[in-house]
């Protein structure tokens, strides 16, 4: 977090950040709290939405190769992004983030609804391959839809990829006041169910005995990653890897206990996050690279090295 402070086309002391309130150099003091400290704050919220809604969800699932993408989430964010740069109004880009946010949302409850099938409200849960192969058809569907539609973008076709490969460029104050909310919502039902996912890990049948009440839990879970995922695709885009990995390499340095993964995914994301976009916004300076491209590049060769490492693979 110094370092992403410190670092940039202006480098920046130690000393001078300790003393910003102080410091008589506006340009030091503009570029501290208007610049590097929300786009801080940003990365940060990035990184622990996306690497607990995937612990969450690969835990709800019972799968570890499960991630934000499965749910339709970034499809669905993707999709209202796309609408939103095409008629390129200044109303339409400044609810970019509402926009993105509302059709990530609704694409979750979507397949909720098609995962939970007609007549079945007596079920005591829903069935978690029905939510997978619900989240993979829309999934495909809305790629489908979003790939027509950077066909016809014409003009905005350089803008709509870059976001569609995530970053930080640009996100300010009022980005994480949009989502903070949502994040600490989602946060906090992640907390508050930890107990109850961590016995329907085990099984449905024995979750049930003990008297959890599953369809309730999975609710919860859904609603959850919907909030943390949708948060993070509101603010930087499509950034599908940290979901991925980071509950899984958390898995091999900590063990099964999902506790101590919810403790590991709080602190791991977000400063894998903070370093991808250090990475990405200095490498090649003054321009920038999406930062969902770094997280990439670096996320995969550590997680087939711990892999190779580990011997309860």
């Amino acid at each position: 977090m110094i370092m992403s402070l410190c670092i940039g086309n202006i480098n920046i002391s130690i000393i001078e950040i300790i003393n910003v309130f102080s410091n008589e150099n506006n340009t030091f003091r503009k570029i501290i709290l208007d610049i590097r400290l929300p786009r801080l704050l940003n990365a940060f919220l990035v990184g622990i939405s996306l690497s607990v809604s995937g612990l969450i969800l690969q835990t709800f699932l019972r799968n570890n190769l499960a991630e934000t993408g499965i749910l339709g989430i970034s499809a669905g964010a993707g999709l209202g992004a796309i609408i939103v740069f095409i008629l390129t109004t200044s109303i339409s880009i400044s609810f970019l983030n509402l926009i993105s946010f509302t059709f990530a949302f609704s694409t979750t409850l979507l397949i909720f609804f098609i995962a939970k099938g007609l007549n079945r409200k007596y079920e005591t849960y829903f069935s978690v391959n029905k939510i997978i192969l619900s989240g993979i058809a829309i999934n495909a569907l809305l790629s489908a839809v979003n790939a027509l539609l950077l066909i016809v973008a014409g003009n905005d076709l350089t803008q709509i990829i870059y976001w569609m490969n995530g970053g930080l460029n640009g996100r300010g104050w009022e980005e994480f006041k949009n989502v903070i909310v949502f994040v600490i919502i989602g946060l906090t039902i992640s907390l508050l169910i930890l107990k109850n996912l961590k016995i329907i890990n085990i099984g449905d049948e024995i979750a049930s005995s003990l008297g959890i009440n599953l369809k309730v839990t999975q609710i919860l879970a859904v609603i959850a990653c919907s909030l943390l995922a949708s948060s993070a695709v509101a603010v930087a885009g499509i950034i599908s890897f940290i979901g991925l990995i980071i509950p899984n390499i958390i898995r091999l340095i900590l063990g099964s206990d999902l506790k101590f993964n919810f403790a590991g995914a709080v602190l791991l994301g977000p400063v894998f996050m903070i370093i991808s976009d250090l990475i990405a916004r200095t490498v090649i300076s003054p321009s920038e690279l999406p930062v969902g491209i770094v997280t990439a590049f670096i996320g995969a060769p550590v997680f087939v090295w711990l892999i190779l490492k580990s011997k309860n693979i």
